[in-house]
């Protein structure tokens, strides 16, 4: 048996299923991923119309009206939008529909009509009433109704959860009576049973059919079917209880042969309940007897491989759980595509054998192991340098460079979070938004000016196609980048937030290429403030700034400008890079920064590559490279565009517009 941990949230879920109550949550992320719905990332949508979602046994399915049915991500808050003209569908298999109730994410817009049954909409709850084995709802009106949740009650007590009711078949008398996948060890070899309950697919190739079942504790139980069904399921099918086999025993692994009685797939069950166990870090337990991993689906991340011998015997070498590297036997039963020369690192995913004593892996799937993450992981953790990764953001480019002094070419891009969702005990179940600033990183493309300047003329690059190698992670984060990044099409990007800082104050620790706003005095090479004059951070125009000339002693000045640490402070087995010999810079554009502010009210975080805030003298490890620089009014915090004489700021909570010596409100009313 092997527990579900992750799944506590929806199998929660599917305990009201089974009393006859089914949630489609749109509201959330996990909600989101119980319905097999992929969520947006911010600003962004995931169309429903073409596929269709499931929650408990009831289907949904969309069509689309004058704009897309979609899940919306607005900056973390998740809602079905139905447009004009467009639906949604719930449906069951068996039973009946007998209510419906839409809870609203925002007020009004609850023009609904049903195609059967009653519906009335009150305030922000619409409500249907009916008997009906499908209903669908379609948008009328002039404005799009933001959904998020349905509430669905059916007349199945048990709409599919893989265990539990008979839900088909006559009962076989001569046959042994087995009712859960957790008994088999108890029926001798060589019985003829009949299976009394459901299960549903973890995965089946020509004769190898594996199912699966929960018990009540949510721990999942396997088996293997093998012969002729007759049948072809997907994965996640569920197989109604009736059907008879032989119990056997090939070689050590438990089989059932001589299979009889399948009947077709009425129901699913939601796609996590069939997803591979990871098992990367702790190879040695799919070898351990007493974890009993046979014929249950799992995955390895990160392992070696050998090649496969003429009969496809391979190994596969990876972490075991005491940190050592251990060795599990494969075997390509499936005949899938291996590499004839393998070299690097691999991510395998199949099925678990027992042949004569021997613990084996079956692939389902191989293919070159990529390392995803988050942005704000790579800033908040740091990585290993020399860390092969690709990006699993949005990335907004902000400004694109010509070091003067190095000869690199980079483009400085943050992921534009003002939230994150915090995932690091998410194999346990717990996963939670968290509030946010912006992460920041330098893509370096020395030596590829054609990619530079694609990706200069970029706004958002898409996720998963930034790829490279780290450098510098707790000082210096760059990422040499061996990929082509494709751009994301958004009709309206979003404005880049910027940190503000003040050098007025003494809490200025921005992250280390970070790029943001600061406010401070000009004094011999320095930006200053405090209350002494006494915090001094060293500029450098390497970048070629524009407004490089109003770095005039004594001038007070604002710059959007990066900010690069010279060592890093919670290690001391990393050095600052050494310089390179001035070059001049091949000519090419170099994009500017044009973008708001992001609140300081969102806090600073603890991060790896900072400054120590403890140390004295800190502001000695910063340095900053200004890309924009200007002249402007003691407590401007919004610098919003590149003309010289043109500025944003906020004074006692209005937003004052400054041109030259003349200042104006958001109304173009002169003010004073």
């Amino acid at each position: 048996m092997k527990k579900f941990y992750s799944f506590m949230a929806m199998s929660l879920l599917a305990l009201a299923a089974w009393a006859g109550e089914v949630t489609f949550d749109f509201s959330s992320a996990d909600g989101l991923k119980a319905a097999g719905i992929q969520a947006p990332e911010a600003s962004a949508g995931t169309n429903l119309a073409g596929s269709t979602f499931t929650v408990g046994g009831v289907a949904l399915t969309a069509t689309d009206g004058a704009t897309p049915t979609r899940v919306w991500n607005s900056q973390g808050t998740y809602t079905l939008r139905v447009y004009v003209n467009g639906s949604v569908t719930f449906s069951v298999a068996s039973g009946s529909i007998t209510g419906v109730t839409i809870n609203a994410a925002s007020e009004g817009n609850f023009e609904l009509k049903a195609n059967v049954g009653t519906y009335k909409a009150n305030g922000t709850v619409g409500t249907w009433t009916g008997s009906a084995s499908s209903v669908s709802f379609s948008k009328t009106g002039s404005k799009n109704a933001q959904i998020a949740n349905v509430v669905i009650t059916t007349s199945t007590e048990d709409p599919g959860t893989g265990g539990g009711t008979t839900g088909g078949g006559t009962t076989d008398p001569t046959k042994f009576q087995l009712d859960s996948l957790s008994k088999i060890w108890d029926v001798p070899v060589g019985t003829e049973f009949q299976f009394t309950t459901e299960c549903y697919v973890n995965y089946q190739n020509g004769k190898y059919l594996y199912v699966q079942q929960l018990d009540d504790e949510y721990y999942a139980w396997a088996g293997l079917i093998y012969g002729d069904t007759d049948k072809q399921y997907e994965p996640g099918d569920v197989i109604p209880a009736g059907w008879t086999a032989k119990m056997a025993d090939y070689k050590g692994l438990i089989e059932f042969t001589d299979p009889a009685g399948l009947q077709n797939a009425v129901k699913t069950v939601d796609p996590d309940w069939y997803t591979p166990f990871d098992m990367t870090g702790y190879l040695d337990d799919i070898m351990n007897p007493e974890y009993a991993y046979e014929n249950f689906k799992v995955y390895a991340e990160g392992v070696q491989l050998t090649a496969a011998d003429d009969k496809g015997n391979f190994s596969i070498i990876g972490a075991g759980s005491e940190g050592e590297d251990v060795t599990l036997a494969g075997f390509n039963k499936f005949g899938v595509e291996l590499p004839a020369s393998p070299a690097g690192l691999y991510s395998v995913e199949g099925m678990v054998a027992v042949y004569n004593g021997t613990y084996q892996l079956y692939p389902i799937e191989v293919k070159p192991y990529e390392y995803t993450t988050k942005l704000w992981k790579v800033c908040y953790y740091g990585e290993e340098d020399g860390t092969e990764l690709t990006l699993n953001d949005s990335l907004y480019v902000a400004a694109s460079v010509c070091d003067e002094v190095t000869g690199k070419k980079l483009v400085y891009v943050t992921d534009n979070a003002t939230s994150i969702l915090y995932d690091e005990f998410a194999d346990w179940g717990y996963t939670w938004y968290e509030d946010w600033y912006p992460d920041w990183i330098a893509l370096d493309l020395t030596g590829n000016d054609e990619l530079f300047e694609k990706i200069d003329d970029m706004d958002v690059i898409a996720p998963m196609t930034v790829r490279g190698t780290i450098t510098g992670a707790l000082f210096d984060p760059v990422l040499k980048v061996t990929s082509t990044p494709e751009e994301l099409q958004v009709a309206d990007p979003e404005e880049i937030l910027f940190y503000s800082y003040d050098l007025t104050s003494n809490d200025v620790y921005p992250a280390a290429n970070e790029m943001a706003v600061f406010n401070g005095v000009y004094q011999n090479g320095f930006l200053t403030g405090g209350e002494e004059n006494d915090v001094k951070i060293k500029v450098d125009t390497r970048y070629s700034p524009e407004g490089v000339e109003k770095l005039v002693d004594g001038a007070t000045v604002v710059m959007i400008s990066v900010a690069k640490m010279k060592e890093p402070w919670e290690v001391n087995d990393y050095s600052a890079p050494a310089k390179a010999k001035a070059a001049k810079a091949a000519p090419s554009k170099c994009k500017a920064p044009v973008a708001t502010v992001a609140p300081a009210a969102m806090g600073i975080k603890k991060i790896a590559a900072k400054a120590d805030p403890y140390a004295d003298n800190y502001y000695e490890n910063y340095t900053l490279l200004p890309i924009v620089i200007e002249s402007h009014f003691v407590g401007v915090n919004d610098l919003t565009v590149k003309a010289a004489k043109t500025y944003k700021t906020i004074e006692n909570g209005q937003v004052i517009i400054v041109k030259g010596n003349n200042r104006y409100n958001v109304m173009g009313q002169p003010v004073k």
